[in-house]
């Protein structure tokens, strides 16, 4: 099972597409990420699950990297 599935079972509200896409390439949390995450959330008015998800991939990606 892949960190996406993962992700959409520990988090069954969020929008699938945008923990894809968002969660693609980046395996580090820092400022910038997070920032980026947070304006994205604004714009495309994404649920706190979506976002949590979106996050716990990229955490989960960052202790893969290591």
């Amino acid at each position: 099972m892949n960190l996406i599935e993962q992700a959409m079972i520990k988090y069954p509200k969020a929008r699938k597409i945008a923990v894809e896409n968002a969660s693609a390439g980046i395996f580090k949390l820092d400022y910038a990420a997070s920032a980026n995450i947070a304006m994205d959330a604004r714009m495309y008015k994404w649920t706190a699950q979506t976002v949590n998800a979106i996050k716990w991939v990229i955490n989960q990606q960052a202790k893969q990297v290591r």
